[in-house]
């Protein structure tokens, strides 16, 4: 009896088990049916989730808003912030922490100003700005998790190169190199090596051909942040061309400028004493616009601002400095070889200048005015060779000092080394234009 009732007990379990191992292959457990819906289930899961977070940021992108605005003339930063949808409130709060890093003031027209704003439902909240201070500097100002605003300049990369310019004047040889790259530093030195035999103001005319080679360092943007070693300068007018290299020669304290045989730019005397100004009266006959009557000019006339440095023409000694009859303020200086050198209108003198006096050439011995007898600001510059005067324009004078021996060896050393940088520069942007053109045969070509 015990027995049979065993034998049942098997049978039911065993009844049951078949029947669970039968639901369970129904339901695809022992098949590969269960693994293909769990990775469905979890590629739907995904797809949800990817579908939240693209309107999750989508919402969020859209709610913030980016405006480019420019400085109009006259406008301050804090009338740009409002024009561009700032408040009041927000504008000052914005230029409370600006003023901490960048003077609001140094702003110019044209200058670029990006504006943020945060926007919920129809009102729209500055949260930032962001513009460049200077080349290789941003300024940024955002709103805090406290929401006041807090301000930092933000320092560029930048980038070093030996940098070429070689172009034909267009209006002017300084807008020219600045609009290219160059700084007042390289025009002003160029215009240091050929002062003693160019008149920039007359001999350099449009279409005459420049060209400079120069250290530069620049901006992401290409702007020129500052410069190092100028290196060399040529200038090419109707006069002819002439090249100049820089080179500190042995035993000097600093470098000079010579031409490729090793002669030095620099001449006894200088033939323009003033950088910026305009010939306005040349050596000669004319008619006196003050007396009315035509007398002997004894010296030049440059037209240039009150306050413009005044320069000496050549190493000497000042042998009269003060008032001067229809002169004006004047300094006469006495050179080597029987020359002399005057100057006269100035509005002041420089610290220092006065009779005995040693002064170098270049050095600023004055400024210039509209004292004695004088129609307008300008300099008068005379020279004078043993007592009899002679048109400046026309001087002929020796050259300074000129390279022998191993100074000389030393120098077509690094003339070779200035031509090397000069050819490849010139090949890189020949290469450069001839990609550029062929690219642009390409868009063209049908």
């Amino acid at each position: 009896m015990k027995a049979r009732k065993g034998l049942a007990g098997y049978a039911v379990m065993a009844g049951a088990a078949v029947l669970g191992l039968g639901l369970a292959w129904n339901a695809g457990l022992f098949s590969g049916a269960s693994e293909a819906r769990a990775a469905e289930n979890a590629a739907i899961r995904e797809q949800a989730a990817r579908r939240a977070e693209h309107l999750a940021f989508t919402e969020v992108y859209l709610a913030h808003e980016s405006r480019d605005v420019r400085v109009g003339s006259g406008e301050t930063l804090a009338s740009v912030l409002t024009r561009a949808g700032a408040t009041q409130a927000e504008a000052s709060a914005a230029l409370a922490s600006i003023a901490d890093v960048y003077n609001p003031r140094r702003l110019r027209p044209g200058q670029e100003i990006s504006v943020f704003f945060q926007r919920d439902g129809g009102d729209a909240r500055l949260t930032g700005i962001a513009f460049r201070s200077e080349p290789g500097a941003s300024v940024t100002a955002n709103r805090t998790t406290r929401g006041d605003f807090e301000a930092r300049e933000v320092l560029m990369p930048l980038t070093f190169e030996i940098a070429r310019i070689s172009a034909p004047v267009e209006t002017t040889l300084y807008g020219t190199a600045m609009q290219l790259g160059a700084t007042d530093r390289e025009v002003a030195a160029l215009a240091d090596a050929f002062a003693y035999d160019v008149d920039f103001q007359r001999d350099v005319q449009p279409g005459d051909n420049f060209e400079l080679v120069f250290e530069r360092f620049y901006d992401d943007e290409g702007n020129t942040v500052r410069t190092g070693e100028l290196l060399f300068v040529g200038l090419e007018t109707r006069r002819g061309r002439r090249d100049f290299y820089q080179f500190l020669a042995p035993g000097d304290t600093r470098p000079d400028w010579y031409d490729p045989e090793g002669r030095s730019a620099r001449r006894f005397l200088m033939k323009t004493p003033i950088n910026g100004a305009r010939l306005s009266s040349g050596f000669g006959m004319r008619r006196h616009p003050i007396l009315g009557y035509s007398r002997l000019h004894r010296g030049t006339d440059f037209a240039a601002p009150i306050g413009t440095p005044i320069l000496a023409a050549g190493d000497g000694t000042i042998v009269r400095a003060g008032p001067f009859s229809s002169y004006g303020n004047y300094i006469r200086i006495r050179h080597a070889n029987g020359y002399e050198t005057a100057y006269a209108h100035m509005s002041r003198f420089a610290r220092g200048m006065r009779a005995g006096a040693r002064v170098q050439q270049g050095q600023v011995i004055g400024y210039v005015g509209n004292t004695g007898r004088s129609t307008g600001p300008h300099l008068h510059y005379e020279v004078m060779q043993r007592g009899r005067q002679v048109n400046p324009m026309t001087l002929r004078v020796a050259n300074g000092r000129n390279l022998e021996g191993r100074a000389l060896e030393l120098f077509m050393i690094e003339r070779e080394r200035i031509d090397t940088l000069r050819h490849v520069r010139d090949s890189e942007v020949t290469e450069i234009s001839a990609t550029a053109a062929a690219s642009g045969m390409s868009a063209a070509a049908p």
